[in-house]
């Protein structure tokens, strides 16, 4: 069956099977090991809080790019969106890293008593809520929910793909499993929005003592949708060449990913004003506090670090056509971007925690930040050696529309 010219199902089938699992695993074992050694140092020798710290604000990175990840596959089915064929497999590979997430929140029940000031500090207004048996309980329930409905979704929609792997034939059109992708599609995103706005209030907002922020849940969960969509670009053009699909991935569809960024970066800037107009406007002790402190004084140049790497770079960068379809420009300002949104995280959470003192970004956080990034090169690779990383009927969608 011809999809395009000198392209047909048999071969984009053939390609789903090309992902470079073995470099993956390579890399990912090895900044995993190392980065493990890493945080094993820093625990057992002067910097155990420093460490934990950097634990804590690599997980609120890294669980939450992975969880978007499958969202934006979601979005994908709900939307109809048909420009993303070729990409949207890569995407819901986040789910392997969201099956691990609930063990690494383990780490955060192990470290508390460097974490989470309420630990020390009871907050009897809040009652149980800020308790340990109540909040550990609460997100991991949070964290286990959000895996379980991405693996559904994740799993219904591989189920035509191996059935055409298995039979070498592509499977006939079949309303019912598309009614079923589509319902699981919406489970993901709903449960995501509501997830991630208590995990964003209990992870981060809860470090900083009585400071409240209705808008803060989303400005969690849609930064973290920002560098999902960053990820999924990134490991695009990293292994397009590999599988053999390079010449598959147009300009258009680079285009239209790289539109996506921009636009969420737009909307970053957005709930980031919409959230400081309100606090500055009020001016209200318990609310400035949380704003001050990381906009003046030793904190300023990260905050100001990362306004240019998320919004002022990417936006400037980005604003034009040509930049999103050219693989080396979209791939340069997405870095930055996702550079940035990691260190907002660690603006968010070490100042909160941290007893007045100032940045300290070195050996502890870099390794720890290493060893995330391994397990999530890890968890890449063995769904890859399980599931096939292209779709031949959503790619072949894809293709057939862009002919046209």
């Amino acid at each position: 069956m011809s999809v395009a010219a000198g392209v047909s199902r048999v071969e984009l089938a053939r390609k789903a099977g090309q992902f470079p699992t073995g470099t993956f695993y390579r890399l990912g074992g090895a900044a995993t090991l190392v980065g493990g050694a890493v945080l094993i140092w820093g625990l057992a020798g002067a910097h155990a809080p420093r460490t934990w710290w950097a634990y804590h604000a690599n997980f609120v990175f890294w669980v939450a790019i992975a969880q978007a990840m499958v969202v934006l596959a979601a979005t994908q089915k709900l939307a109809r969106g048909h420009w993303s064929g070729l990409m949207i497999r890569f995407a819901e590979a986040g789910a392997a890293f969201t099956a691990a997430a609930p063990v690494l929140f383990l780490g955060l029940f192990l470290g508390r008593a460097h974490i989470f000031p309420w630990i020390h500090e009871p907050r009897p207004d809040l009652g149980w809520w800020l308790t340990s048996p109540a909040f550990f309980l609460r997100n991991g329930a949070i964290l286990a929910g959000l895996a379980w409905l991405s693996w559904r979704f994740v799993r219904h929609d591989l189920a035509p793909d191996i059935q055409e792997l298995a039979n070498g034939r592509p499977p006939e059109p079949d309303a019912g499993a598309e009614a079923t992708i589509t319902r699981e599609a919406a489970f993901v995103v709903l449960g995501y929005a509501v997830g991630y706005s208590l995990l964003g209030f209990d992870l981060i907002m809860s470090l900083a003592h009585k400071w409240v922020s209705n808008l803060f849940g989303a400005f969690y969960f849609m930064g973290s949708f920002l560098g999902a969509l960053g990820a999924t670009a990134l490991l695009t053009l990293a292994v397009r060449r590999p599988m053999g699909i390079a010449e598959l991935v147009s300009p258009k569809q680079l285009h239209d990913i790289g539109k996506l960024i921009f636009g969420f970066t737009v909307f970053w800037a957005y709930l980031m004003w919409s959230q400081f107009l309100v606090i500055w406007y009020g001016n209200l002790p318990e609310e400035t506090h949380f704003v001050f402190y990381r906009l003046w004084g030793p904190w300023l140049p990260v905050g100001t670090a990362v306004f240019l790497m998320v919004f002022v770079i990417p936006f400037v960068g980005l604003l034009g056509v040509k930049p999103k379809k050219y693989a080396p420009t979209l791939a340069g300002f997405t870095l930055v971007s996702l550079a940035g949104i990691w260190l907002e995280r660690y603006l968010e959470v070490v100042p909160s925690i941290n007893h007045g003192a100032g940045p300290a970004i070195g050996v502890p956080e870099l390794g720890v930040a290493l060893f995330y990034f391994g397990l999530f090169l890890l968890g890449l690779a063995w769904f890859a050696g399980r599931y096939p990383m292209l779709s031949p009927r959503l790619a072949a969608d894809t293709i057939e529309r862009e002919g046209h």
